[in-house]
């Protein structure tokens, strides 16, 4: 298959970079897992029972083995947790897991989860191979972490990995699902111009890939025996953040003033020609916890430049601001819809220099707030309204982005992730997103999808939304054989 970005590192605990996971799937096994119809089954977990709102109960598998040989029992388990709840792991992860009050292994099968209150998105977490990928202490400890290297109990098992080149997995003989995975292995090639990888599915070098840019469709019919798959709603967001360490960001009317200074609708037309939504951190595919409306329902969305600049002279800017926006040439669309803000803003009087840099250290930037003005990169589905939202809002995450603190927030947050009503729970945050968009914490440009493609050959590919480039979990590629 052709990626368009290398992994900056193996280790799911680790790393927040969507291709670290698009790996990680493949390789781990967690608890549970989804189903093709996006349902939570088990996966190592033999069997499961929610004993009361705060206990857990998981009874593993017997006789799975990691990819080095030595059986998965429940200490794994333990451990791997426990492990992103350590603050020496440094995971980005961490605080999901410090609501658990302890993990306890009564016998060698069974692992229990005591938490300190209800927490309604658990099993979403622990069905999702990024948050909860279930690692041998043994290699971690020899190796020191998993970054380059990798055993788990997935359907494959690394064979190679040369950054910006190449990964390669091949197919777990002992893998648990009898039969599975129908492949011998897989080959990412890291192939970052899009051109260069329709070439490649063009000539049958590559198998798989999938494009975030609208018009594809219209180059890929010509292509005989390539198959396109649409995604199924808008899922995967660009996210737009701001420094509120320091002014000018740290006035709520500058960052309104960049909320309408910004066209969404005029954005979506001309970068994405009209194949998107207006968004919020939690997408429309996730309506009713997603906002699934227009520009008109959310406070500070509709474009007005006259009362973005008539704000920007209230906070003390009466000639306008120069600010700068980090971007990443990884990915053109992400540098595009840059380039219309850009032009947008400079109407409210928001003058933008774009930026541009290495993905590893734009992305590191982004997550901890070291950019100087602003920064935008693409960002993806989450299992859950919490997982989209509590850790880069809440005041206490280590990636809080943009490092504003809100008690108000602080609280939304922490009563969708306890609340167990579901009606309750969608109350709470489409709350929260209205708020959250009054004081203009952060920006979300649109939503999009990515079409996938790939040879008429490929068959049994069941495409899932998934945290993943373009928002899709690809982890029935263990399903996948080729017809020919």
């Amino acid at each position: 298959m052709g990626s368009d970005v290398s992994p900056p590192g193996l280790d799911p605990a680790k790393s927040a970079a969507a291709h670290t996971w698009m790996i990680a799937e493949h390789v781990y096994s967690n608890l549970l897992r989804r189903s093709p119809t996006n349902r939570l089954v088990p996966d190592l977990a033999e069997s499961y029972e929610v004993a009361n709102p705060t206990t857990f109960v998981f009874k593993l598998r017997r006789g799975v083995q990691f990819h080095h040989g030595r059986e998965v029992v429940a200490e794994d388990v333990k451990y791997s947790i426990e492990r992103m709840m350590d603050q020496r792991t440094a995971s980005p992860w961490r605080s999901i897991w410090l609501i658990i009050d302890r993990i306890e292994t009564p016998d060698k099968y069974t692992v229990r989860f005591v938490t300190r209150r209800p927490f309604a998105p658990f099993l979403a977490y622990l069905g999702t191979p990024h948050y909860s990928a279930i690692v041998p202490r043994d290699v971690v400890e020899k190796s020191g972490d998993l970054q380059q290297t990798a055993s788990g109990t997935g359907p494959f098992m690394l064979e190679r990995f040369v950054a910006e080149n190449i990964v390669v997995i091949k197919r777990n003989p002992n893998y648990f699902e009898s039969g599975l995975p129908y492949l011998d292995a897989i080959e990412y090639r890291i192939i970052p111009d899009e051109a260069a990888r329709l070439a490649a599915l063009r000539t049958g070098s590559i198998h798989y890939t999938w494009s975030a840019d609208p018009l594809v469709d219209e180059q890929v019919k010509s292509m005989p025996g390539v198959a396109i798959l649409v995604p199924r709603g808008f899922c995967a967001q660009h996210t737009l953040v701001l420094n509120q360490t320091k002014a000018p960001f740290n006035d709520v009317r500058v960052r309104r003033a960049v909320s309408l200074g910004f066209n969404r609708r005029e954005v979506i037309r001309v970068v994405l020609r009209g194949k998107g939504a207006i968004s919020t951190k939690i997408p429309p595919c996730d309506a009713p916890f997603g906002y699934s409306g227009d520009e008109k329902g959310l406070p500070f969305h509709e474009n007005n430049p006259a009362m973005a600049r008539q704000l920007l002279a209230e906070a003390g800017y009466p000639n306008g601001i120069d600010t700068s926006l980090e971007v990443p040439p990884r990915f053109p669309f992400t540098v595009r819809t840059g380039e219309v803000m850009r032009e947008q803003l400079a109407q409210a009087g928001i003058r933008v220099t774009l930026r541009q840099g290495e993905w590893g250290a734009l992305l590191t930037a982004f997550v901890r707030t070291t950019y100087d003005g602003m920064s935008m990169i693409p960002t993806v589905w989450q299992p859950d309204p919490d997982a989209h939202v509590y850790d880069i809002f809440h005041s206490d995450s280590s990636i809080n982005l943009g490092k504003f603190r809100d008690p108000f927030v602080d609280q939304l947050l922490d009563q969708g992730r306890t609340t167990i009503d579901r009606d309750k729970r969608i109350a709470i945050y489409q709350q929260l997103q209205r708020y959250v968009a009054e004081q203009a914490y952060m920006i979300w440009p649109y939503s999009s999808g990515a079409v996938e493609l790939m040879r008429d050959f490929v068959k049994g590919y069941v495409s899932l939304p998934g945290a993943q480039p373009g928002s899709r979990s690809r982890q029935f590629f263990k399903t996948i054989w080729l017809d020919k």
